[in-house]
C-alpha cells in the first residue's frame, strides 16, 4: 500500500519521504522549518511535544506562517489523497494559508481506496463537537484561469508527506 500510495501521490506533485520513526520525521521536520514562521493544526500530543521549540506563529498570524504542518488520519493508495480532521478555522488555515505544507501520515493508516474509509469517516463525523474533513491530494492547483495549470493559487505551492512506518 505504501508504494502504491507514494507512486500516486507523487504523479500529483507531492513529494513523498518515508521514515522508519517519528522521530526522523520530527528531526526533518525541524531541518525543513530551520527558523522559519510554523503553523501546526491538530497534531496528536507525541507529535505536538516532539514538535516543541519551533517557531510557532499565534492564530492571528497564520498569514505569515511559511510552513505549515498536520497530521493525516488515513491515505488513499489508489489516488494518493491524504483525509484531514479539522475541526477548528485556525486548523484549517493552518494547511491551507503557508505555501509549503508538510503532512506527517501513519503507513499503518493507509488504505486502498475511499471506500475502505468507510468506517473512518463514520467514526469522525459521529465524534462529538463539530467535524470538517478535508481530502487533500497533491498541492493546491487550478485551471480556471484561461484553462492554464497554475500551481499554489488556493493553497499550499508545495505539499510534503512524511510516512512513518513505526508502528
Amino acid at each position: 500500500m505504501v508504494e502504491q500510495f507514494t507512486t500516486a501521490a507523487e504523479a500529483v506533485g507531492a513529494e513523498v519521504k518515508r521514515f522508519p520513526t517519528l522521530n526522523e520525521a520530527v528531526a526533518a521536520i525541524r531541518s525543513r522549518a530551520g527558523g522559519r514562521a510554523v503553523a501546526t493544526s491538530a497534531l496528536p500530543p507525541p507529535v505536538r511535544s516532539a514538535l516543541d521549540g519551533l517557531d510557532c506563529v499565534p492564530a492571528g498570524a497564520l498569514h505569515t506562517a511559511e510552513i505549515g504542518i498536520s497530521f493525516a488520519q488515513a491515505g488513499i493508495a489508489r489516488t494518493g489523497s491524504l483525509l484531514l480532521a479539522l475541526s477548528d478555522p485556525a486548523g484549517r488555515s493552518a494547511t491551507a494559508l503557508p505555501p509549503v505544507h508538510l503532512v506527517i501520515l501513519d503507513a499503518a493508516t493507509i488504505v486502498a481506496d475511499l471506500s475502505a474509509l468507510g468506517g473512518t469517516l463514520g467514526a469522525l463525523l459521529s465524534s462529538p463537537g463539530s467535524a470538517y474533513l478535508s481530502l487533500i491530494t497533491g498541492p493546491s492547483r487550478t485551471a480556471d484561469i484561461e484553462r492554464v495549470l497554475t500551481i499554489g493559487v488556493h493553497g499550499p505551492k508545495e505539499l510534503h508527506i512524511l510516512i512513518v512506518e513505526e508502528n
